[in-house]
């Protein structure tokens, strides 16, 4: 696989602030996650400390902690994604955990699903930019695609809390599909308050994964949940 980055496109805008440096910890999690793509990953995160800030799809705040607290923090989750299968991020809002997930695993196929028109523009741009060809923007609402897309994995990162998660994420999996999505420090409260929708939507009690334990200085929670 080639490792050299390509040439910024016509007419994309750089203006912004600069991507924060890695720290040593950070550069070896993301040389071990990415290995060859991190260039490529670099100039992602480039386009979210500019125009993503710009779009207002991250606070100025999060720049610092663009590494650790949002990319590297969804990328360990591509360890856990099926060769060759299909995943559907809900809301993804500025590629993450989507983008970050296709700079993982390009054997893997991405449905990104963003109602909001500038976010979807944004990731158009930065897809192209980057020469993703495993991604797949669709401007919608979960609920209006369940009918269209039949994913292996449907992930999320920040949308909702488990209970009202559920109904957007589960009509959108496979049959054999599982839930994996990026959770914080209260998941199993989020887990315990979504008991009856559980039982609802016939999935089974949910497993909590700590993802990239031996790589990151805070691992990634992930709720698991398979159909019974």
């Amino acid at each position: 696989m080639s490792t050299e980055t390509p040439q910024p496109e016509e007419g994309l805008p750089e203006q912004g602030g600069p991507p924060p440096e890695m720290t040593a910890a950070e550069r070896s999690a993301a040389e071990a996650i990415f290995g060859d793509r991190l260039p490529l990953v670099e100039r992602y995160v480039e386009h979210l400390c500019s125009t993503g800030l710009e779009h207002g799809l991250l606070g100025p705040r999060e720049i610092p902690r663009m590494w650790s607290r949002h990319v590297l923090n969804c990328a360990v989750l591509g360890a856990e994604l099926p060769s060759g299968g299909t995943v559907a991020d809900v809301g993804s809002g500025a590629g993450l955990p989507g983008i970050a997930l296709a700079l993982v695993r390009d054997d893997v196929d991405f449905q990104l699903i963003e109602p909001m028109e500038r976010r979807v523009q944004w990731m158009d741009t930065v897809i192209r930019d980057l020469g993703l060809s495993n991604v797949e923007l669709i401007r919608a609402r979960a609920e209006e695609v369940s009918d269209e897309v039949m994913a292996d994995v449907v992930t999320a990162r920040a949308v909702s809390a488990l209970k009202k998660l559920l109904p957007l994420t589960v009509p959108l999996l496979d049959d054999d599909g599982e839930l994996m999505l990026i959770k914080g420090r209260s998941a199993a409260d989020e887990i315990e308050a979504a008991g009856k929708a559980l039982s609802r939507h016939r999935m089974r009690r949910p497993e909590i994964m700590l993802l990239g334990e031996d790589l990151l200085d805070e691992p990634t929670t992930v709720v698991r949940i398979r159909r019974r």
